[in-house]
């Protein structure tokens, strides 16, 4: 008898206990729910930020992307603009050649008979002034498409040399503006964005009629943006739509302003 009224209570004090225990356990699940859900945003944070980080990270090489291809498409462009400009200066000599030759031939026809002198032989050679002319633009043009070539292989050191020198001996001629773009872009590719601004400048600055400035203001622009200079580059973009609107450099600008704004 004793041991069963014994049972009975040790049940009642069991049943006493049990809400308490039900009641710390509850307070338990609720505070590591709590932590949990904190921990869960905490967690949402951190990857809206490397979502973030992507996003632009994604942005910028899409940006570096696209100046490379412009890059290569500047380079095919002025490759083509160059040999266009060489046959050019070929046949121009030639003629300028065939000229001097022509009236040098009608001169000495006009001439009388010397009737006690017999000339072994006559030797038609062209005007000293013509042809020092025609070395210094072949000695010019030699020059340019050495240091082009260069640029071309991706030896930029050597192309900003060969640039720099051939500035040195033709700071005026023919092929100067052009000299100083690629001197600029060559000065890009090995990260000097710096002397790329002062070659770009340059060529704005001192041959505002040459057709390089376009591509000249887009490619000082793109320089700006590099060195962190945003505003600037803004500025320069809009400058060059509204000068050269219809240009293929005009229209990458307008491009290259909506994912500046």
């Amino acid at each position: 008898m004793n041991r069963h009224i014994f049972s009975l209570l040790a049940c009642l004090l069991t049943l006493a206990w049990a809400p308490a225990t039900w009641a710390a356990t509850l307070d338990d699940l609720a505070l590591r729910q709590n932590e949990m859900r904190q921990d869960m945003r905490a967690l949402e944070d951190r990857l809206r930020r490397m979502e973030a980080q992507l996003s632009n990270q994604g942005l910028l090489n899409m940006l570096n992307q696209m100046a490379e291809l412009r890059a290569e498409l500047a380079r095919l462009r002025g490759q083509q603009e160059e040999q266009q400009h060489a046959i050019a200066q070929t046949q121009r000599r030639q003629k300028e050649l065939y000229e001097d030759l022509d009236n040098r031939i009608k001169e000495l026809a006009s001439r009388p008979a010397a009737p006690t002198v017999v000339p072994e032989a006559i030797q038609l050679q062209p005007s000293r002034t013509l042809l020092g002319s025609g070395l210094d633009a072949r000695s010019e043009s030699r020059s340019y498409e050495a240091a082009l070539t260069q640029f071309r292989a991706g030896d930029y050191n050597a192309a900003v040399s060969s640039f720099q020198a051939f500035l040195g001996d033709f700071p005026s001629g023919s092929l100067a503006s052009n000299a100083y773009y690629w001197l600029g872009l060559a000065h890009a590719s090995l990260g000097d964005y710096s002397s790329a601004v002062q070659a770009y400048q340059k060529l704005i600055n001192d041959f505002p009629a040459s057709n390089k400035v376009p591509d000249a203001m887009l490619s000082l622009a793109r320089a700006r943006i590099q060195m962190g200079e945003t505003a600037a580059a803004q500025s320069l973009l809009d400058q060059l739509v509204a000068r050269f609107p219809q240009s293929r450099a005009a229209e990458n600008a307008r491009k290259l302003l909506t994912t500046l704004k």
